[in-house]
């Protein structure tokens, strides 16, 4: 992701979340950050969906990962998953971590494909009250 990807992930992040969407100076942020890496899925020129992945020390925090509605079910949130996985694992990371929201069945069998287990709940975590699960991958446990 670069920053003249902005203003195309921004429209497709309020399209997406329109209750909980990052804002445009959010997005630079997160892009200025050197510890954090972005990713987008582009296919003819659209962008269709996106990722990031922030890392500390020796474990590394998914911030999000988006595909757009039109593009859902073709395999581009497994790619960009894959991408994130791959890219902790040149980094070294030993845990990988994020948070999804417990209704979100379709993520949740996406993360336990690539063995993210869940270690804790936070209630009530979303503006409409829907429960944050806290998923973590060990990747002293997926190493081949």
């Amino acid at each position: 992701m670069r920053w003249w990807d902005i203003a195309e992930i921004d429209k497709l992040e309020r399209n997406l979340f329109p209750h909980d969407s990052w804002s445009t100076d959010q997005w630079w942020r997160e892009l200025a950050q050197p510890h954090n890496h972005y990713v987008v899925y582009e296919s003819s020129g659209v962008i269709s969906g996106y990722a990031g992945l922030s890392v500390s020390g020796s474990d590394a925090d998914i911030q999000t990962i988006a595909v757009g509605e039109p593009f859902q079910g073709q395999g581009i949130g497994r790619q960009l998953l894959g991408h994130l996985v791959d890219l902790s694992v040149e980094l070294k990371v030993t845990f990988i971590f994020l948070e999804v929201r417990d209704d979100n069945l379709a993520a949740l069998s996406l993360y336990s494909l690539f063995g993210f287990k869940e270690i804790s709940k936070r209630v009530n975590y979303y503006p409409d009250g829907t429960d944050a699960l806290i998923l973590r991958r060990d990747e002293r446990e997926n190493r081949s």
